[in-house]
């Protein structure tokens, strides 16, 4: 994978200026590590970075390495500092606290691990469509600016950013496969029989529900699809139902959808 992310930071730095260039090249490789660790989109995290922070170069991101505008503190660390939020149909300037960190890199592992801890943003864990992603976003309550999803759109085309969702996917192993406008996704390493079925994991989802609905049992769906903990799957995951002579193994969810 060094050698991919290395071919696209080169057409980055032929492409675009030497800011855009070095912002997407110092985030590419914690973004696409992102998707094989949480289930994060790539592009998502790249245009939001992108986005909240004006290319690294708000005060909140070059000072204090808050590249998300995620309000708290860090470890302990905390700054007050003016922001603008949107209500009642205008810009209201306010001051609030935002969480300070060590480096960009710690900024986007915090992100990604927010987004995969808090319940609010479960529909985003496993979403392999960029489009998708920008909207839910919005519409999770991430941010109050009414342009918000078409904003991060127009950023994810101009700069290819699903090219990393691309990557991402193949050196994860993940299967994209798309049903109308929504996609989903699922790691697999061998073919099932033609006994299988294939069910994608739905927001309210259980193992036990799951294996009610079609017959089977929980220990059998978790062996089936490689699950170590049956507790944790992800809206999106497709699973493999029903017996087959070989094995299909399916990312397991290693991030909690719950606060």
């Amino acid at each position: 994978m060094e050698a991919a992310i290395g071919k696209i930071e080169a057409e980055n730095t032929a492409n675009y200026s030497s800011k855009v260039s070095t912002f997407l090249n110092e985030i590419i490789e914690s973004a696409i590590n992102g998707w094989t660790q949480y289930k994060i989109l790539p592009s998502l995290t790249a245009a939001q970075a992108i986005l909240e922070s004006g290319w690294g170069t708000s005060t909140l991101a070059s000072e204090y390495h808050n590249l998300f505008g995620i309000k708290g503190s860090y470890n302990g660390q905390t700054v007050d500092m003016p922001t603008e939020e949107y209500y009642s149909g205008a810009y209201h300037e306010i001051d609030d606290y935002f969480r300070v960190y060590a480096s960009d890199s710690e900024s986007i592992t915090d992100y990604e691990e927010l987004l995969s801890e808090n319940s609010r943003y479960s529909n985003l864990i496993g979403e392999t469509d960029a489009a998708t992603a920008a909207e839910e976003i919005y519409e999770d309550g991430y941010a109050t600016d009414p342009d918000y999803t078409e904003e991060l759109e127009e950023i994810i085309n101009e700069y290819n950013l699903t090219a990393w969702d691309s990557l991402a996917f193949e050196y994860s192993g993940t299967v994209v496969t798309t049903t109308g406008s929504t996609s989903t996704s699922s790691t697999s390493s061998s073919s099932t029989s033609s006994s299988s079925k294939s069910y994608t994991v739905a927001s309210g989802d259980t193992l036990t529900s799951i294996a009610k609905a079609y017959g089977t049992t929980v220990s059998a769906i978790a062996t089936a699809n490689n699950i170590s903990n049956p507790d944790y799957i992800y809206v999106g995951e497709v699973l493999t139902i029903g017996s087959s002579t070989s094995t299909s193994t399916s990312t397991s969810s290693t991030s909690s959808s719950s606060t």
